[in-house]
């Protein structure tokens, strides 16, 4: 029992970790530094980057994670920066607190050399490569002309971490559509998106460009909700319409054409002819200046950005031991409501308790998301007595007023009288059943010598007994390479991830049966992102903040896997991007979930 505690006192320390993307770059490259707890902390301390341009940062994400009924939580802060100087450089370690105790991270020690040609060759191909893109972009846009086009209208520019805006994609038009659909829609990296429902038919009125009439129809209209400081990037939404246009003839050598190119026959009736031209639309990438929350936030603060107040309530105030209580914890108002945690309660320790049932009533509108989440929480208490508890206060940041509101908590006192108790107590002793009439009062003494029979099965000095013996040694060396072997495991995270990736993507895959057979469109589409990013994540050993269908295409190839393997995969996210966004024109749910069962089975059989 001791080696045991020992040991799972040793899995519950946490480990803070830095590292960074390259250690040997040149003047003027970027390197990606990323501080990792394995546990849960508050208060990060960056180190100093004085050797160094910070382009971006800290970029904080959160992941937990279920293996085997153990769950495993680490938070990671993410920087990126620029070398300016030559030479060798190491970066201070960082600090946070976890545990009620201050830990350190390790040092990092960058070179920086000269830049050579290369890297400036290399440079210039890559700008040379944007503008190509961004012209090729631009011709994508104006193929239309100034007669169709799309629009990205953004209600702020410049708002707090958490803070909602309101995005809307539009289309213009002067001239008659036959058909629209949506190629690409925007990657949302760094937001949080609640879609506003939308008309299935697209409903158009007429609005002043530059003083020329236009006709704007609504595409989609999201909720965005940033997730990280800095200037984050909308990218562009890609689209084609049908355009049924007036095409001037050209002219013709032939004497009967040339009658008709006659003063008299020269109008539009005759000289102009109607067609449906397909063109391709594409908007322009919107930038969003994202400000971190002002300092001085309460400790109960955890995140939530709007105007909110909190309810609490017990179902009985009176009940007996053994018998379940409910407690109910709702926060309404309006804000990120779907990323709110719960206030912190601190329960009597003779209270059983289980995880709360969330259950979250939102609306989505151009005014921003509101509505309740409810937190319902399971309580029952197992001895008798007169029991106080708090339900702390809840922490927001309010924007109309700029500064830190707290809905105050709520004291709650439950009276538990004893109840029936579930285990029954037994008295040892002699029963009734135990004295039999014999028919004499008297027994005879026995005269004979006693015979005695030796016991064959002593414990003693038998087999057995030296085998209990050395049981206790044997199992400390059982217990010791347990724990190498755990050692090992842990220090190697994402190779354990890597190779629990299949198992992990099939309990997400038949959540997503379950929500397709429910017919829960949104919850499935989530389980289905989920299953393909986290099985190429876990598999190919590539961190959450990197992914994306570049790197994982490269990571792919690396692996000697098939160039049709790879373009299947990227085609079950786009599938699953228009089944999304674009609802009327993507693949059916049933289709998508076929897909990704055979993408990932496919990628499972060919990585190496």
């Amino acid at each position: 029992m001791l080696c045991l505690s020992s040991l799972f006192s040793y899995a519950e320390e946490a480990k803070f970790t830095a590292s960074s993307s390259n250690n040997t770059v040149a003047v003027g490259d970027q390197v990606q530094v990323t501080f990792q707890l394995e546990g849960s902390g508050k208060n990060f301390t960056a180190p100093n980057f004085a050797d160094f341009n910070i382009l971006m940062g800290p970029s904080q994400s959160t992941s937990m994670q279920f293996i085997n009924g153990s769950m495993s939580q680490s938070i990671s802060f993410t920087y990126i920066i620029q070398a300016v100087k030559e030479g060798v450089f190491k970066i201070p370690p960082a600090s946070i607190e976890t545990a009620g105790k201050k830990i350190q991270s390790n040092t990092i020690a960058i070179t920086v050399v000269k830049g050579g040609n290369n890297s400036q060759q290399q440079q210039g191909n890559n700008q040379q490569q944007q503008q190509q893109g961004n012209k090729s972009g631009n011709n994508a846009v104006q193929s239309g002309g100034k007669n169709v086009f799309f629009k990205v209208s953004v209600g702020k520019s410049n708002i707090y971490r958490g803070e909602n805006v309101l995005v809307t994609y539009k289309l213009y038009t002067k001239v008659t559509l036959v058909n629209y659909g949506l190629n690409k829609m925007p990657s949302l990296d760094g937001f949080f998106s609640q879609e506003i429902q939308m008309p299935q038919q697209l409903e158009f009125h007429v609005e002043n460009v530059d003083g020329v009439q236009y006709k704007v129809a609504d595409i989609k209209k999201l909720v965005l909700f940033p997730q990280r400081t800095g200037t984050l990037t909308l990218d562009p939404m890609e689209g084609e319409v049908v355009a049924r246009m007036q095409v001037k003839r050209q002219q013709s050598r032939d004497p009967f054409d040339q009658f008709f190119n006659d003063p008299f026959f020269n109008n539009p009736f005759f000289n102009n002819s109607v067609q449906d031209i397909p063109i391709k639309l594409k908007s322009d990438p919107v930038k969003i200046n994202v400000r971190e929350l002002p300092d001085g936030a309460p400790s109960t603060f955890n995140g939530a950005v709007g105007k909110f107040t909190m309810e609490a309530s017990l179902d009985k105030k009176e009940t007996k031991s053994h018998d379940a209580v409910t407690l109910k914890v709702k926060i309404a108002g309006k804000g990120n409501l779907k990323l709110i945690d719960p206030p912190k309660i601190e329960f009597p320790p003779d209270f059983e308790t289980y995880d709360p049932k969330v259950t979250a009533n939102v609306n989505a509108a151009p005014g921003g998301v509101s509505g309740s989440k409810t937190f319902e929480y399971l309580v029952i208490p197992r001895n008798a007595g007169e029991y106080k508890f708090t339900v702390g206060g809840f922490t927001f940041f309010d924007l109309d007023n700029n500064k830190y509101e707290t809905a105050p908590g709520v004291d709650f006192v439950l009276k538990v009288d004893k109840g029936d108790e579930t285990t029954t107590t037994t008295v040892s002793g002699v029963s009734k059943s135990d004295v039999q009439f014999l028919g004499k009062d008297i027994r005879f003494i026995k005269t004979n010598p006693p015979v005695f029979i030796q016991n064959k099965g002593v414990l003693y000095n038998s087999p057995l007994f030296y085998t209990l013996c050395g049981a206790p040694a044997l199992l400390f060396i059982f217990l010791f390479i347990f724990r190498k072997r755990y050692e090992e495991m842990q220090s190697n995270v994402t190779l354990l991830k890597s190779r629990r990736a299949n198992k992990v993507a099939m309990k997400r895959l038949s959540a997503a049966k379950k929500s397709l057979v429910e017919n829960n469109t949104e919850k499935f589409l989530d389980a289905m992102f989920q299953a393909l990013w986290g099985f190429v994540s876990d598999r190919l050993q590539i961190p959450v903040s990197e992914l994306s269908k570049e790197n994982v295409s490269i990571a792919l190839a690396a692996k000697n896997v098939s160039t049709e393997s790879v373009t299947k995969f990227n085609e079950t996210l786009d599938s699953l991007e228009l089944a999304r966004f674009a609802k009327g024109i993507a693949s059916s749910n049933q289709e998508i979930y076929k897909k990704g069962i055979d993408v990932i089975s496919k990628l499972e059989e060919e990585i190496a």
